[in-house]
């Protein structure tokens, strides 16, 4: 289960690496969830890595992929 602010994240980076075929920016994941430091971002990020929605490699800029989807909110199937 995921926090709301995880969740968040997790489709902002699905609808942008849907729509431009590369991941976000930390500041450009900053900007679009209201945040005001680059080490929240860093941290739920983090976070989703832990869990298994996503992984990052080391040492590549904007080197992100998604591993689990969000799921559709109840309703909308």
């Amino acid at each position: 289960m995921l926090t709301q602010r995880q969740s968040e994240a997790l489709s902002f980076l699905t609808e942008h690496l849907d729509g431009r075929g590369f991941a976000p920016s930390y500041e450009e994941i900053a900007r679009a969830l209201n945040m005001s430091s680059k080490s929240g971002v860093h941290h739920i990020l983090r976070q989703l890595d832990e869990r298994g929605y996503i992984r990052r490699l080391p040492g590549r800029a904007r080197a992100i992929e998604i591993i689990r989807r969000p799921a559709a909110p109840r309703g909308t199937e």
